[in-house]
């Protein structure tokens, strides 16, 4: 082999080196921006991703809100309308008791009546027996008798219809009773009419 062929096989060698060091060169920077673009690809889909969680917490918390002021205002129209209930029920027993009070006054003079004169001792105690059960029964329903006599007087519960002066008894104390008074769940039906000492 002669110097010439020699030289042309080494630039021969020397080409084929250097394209190959250029085809490897390409490769790799073709290699590195697919594997940037891979990245940037998975970055982007991986944001839309996080923003819809968050939207779907964002919405799961108002939903939650919404759920939560709806139960309470709820609740609160159960209580209004069992309140209003219950106060229409009270106004209704106690306009049926004021009806009743000229009843009870009646039945309380015929048992005073019946006391004083002679009446067959059966009959009286039937009578006695229907009074009481009759004052349980209205008892029950909140029906409450005024304390008066022997009290000192009130004018929130009770009406003064005369005044009268008896050393031994108090100063403004209630000494007799001619109508008695009633209440109904702490409010006054009708007043007690009573006689006042007064020194």
């Amino acid at each position: 082999m002669t110097n010439k062929q020699q030289e042309t096989s080494e630039n021969i060698q020397n080409k084929e080196a250097e394209n190959l060091e250029e085809n490897l060169s390409g490769s790799t920077n073709e290699e590195s921006t697919e594997t940037q673009k891979d990245d940037s690809t998975s970055e982007e889909e991986k944001e839309p991703e996080v923003n819809r969680e968050q939207e779907l917490a964002k919405e799961l918390e108002n939903t939650k809100r919404r759920y939560l002021t709806a139960l309470a205002d709820y609740q609160n129209l159960q209580k209004r309308t069992a309140k209003v209930q219950a106060e229409s029920r009270d106004r209704g027993v106690a306009d049926f008791l004021k009806k009743l009070l000229p009843v009870i006054d009646t039945l309380d003079k015929a048992m005073e009546m019946c006391s004083k004169s002679e009446i067959d001792k059966k009959v009286m105690d039937g009578l006695e027996m229907f009074s009481i059960q009759f004052s349980d029964m209205l008892a029950k329903e909140g029906l409450k008798e005024i304390e008066a006599m022997g009290k000192k007087f009130d004018p929130n519960c009770q009406e003064a219809m005369m005044n009268q002066s008896i050393p031994d008894k108090e100063d403004d104390e209630v000494i007799q009773v001619f109508e008695k008074g009633y209440t109904f769940k702490d409010q006054v039906l009708r007043c007690a009419k009573v006689v006042v000492n007064k020194k």
